[in-house]
């Protein structure tokens, strides 16, 4: 190997050893902000499906519906600063279309916010019937957003090895 080689070669190792830590710091990165953001998709997830719980099995808690209705509303406003990062690889089910169409996905948000504020309203009337068609309508909304903005079941990265 010339000198010119075994330079060309140490300069090229530092610059490895130089940008391999950033990389691996921007990943380290982006995998803390998806958390995050499945953390409160999460949230959501289990107060809709604790209310669900009350109504299919008729347990008991029907005064409960309104905080759980709360909870997703005060989450839904968490979701836009949540997905700000724009990272779709990695551990995530995002799709990149988020941020493409990031004023539809934003509005889908306020959306689901506004239907989870109007089931904690109707909550308190206690009428069971029109508690069960607004959580249709909540449900619906987080749907409307699934749809376009979430990878299907089987494309998820929990079913890739």
């Amino acid at each position: 190997m010339t000198r010119v080689q075994r330079n060309l070669c140490r300069c090229l190792v530092v610059l490895v050893c130089l940008v391999f830590p950033l990389a691996v710091a921007q990943a380290q990165d982006n995998d803390a902000f998806i958390q995050y953001r499945q953390k409160v998709m999460t949230s959501n997830g289990a107060n809709l499906g604790a209310i669900g719980d009350i109504l299919k099995n008729k347990l008991p808690y029907e005064q409960h519906i309104g905080v759980h209705a709360q909870e997703i509303q005060r989450m839904s406003t968490l979701i836009p600063s949540a997905f700000k990062k724009e990272t779709a690889a990695g551990k995530t089910d995002a799709k990149p279309e988020i941020w493409k169409e990031w004023d539809k996905f934003t509005a889908a948000a306020d959306a689901m916010g506004r239907e989870a504020a109007e089931l904690a309203t109707v909550a308190q009337g206690g009428n069971m019937e029109a508690i069960s068609a607004q959580v249709k309508k909540l449900s619906d909304a987080c749907g409307n957003c699934h749809k376009p903005y979430r990878k299907p079941k089987e494309e998820s990265y929990k079913n890739k090895s």
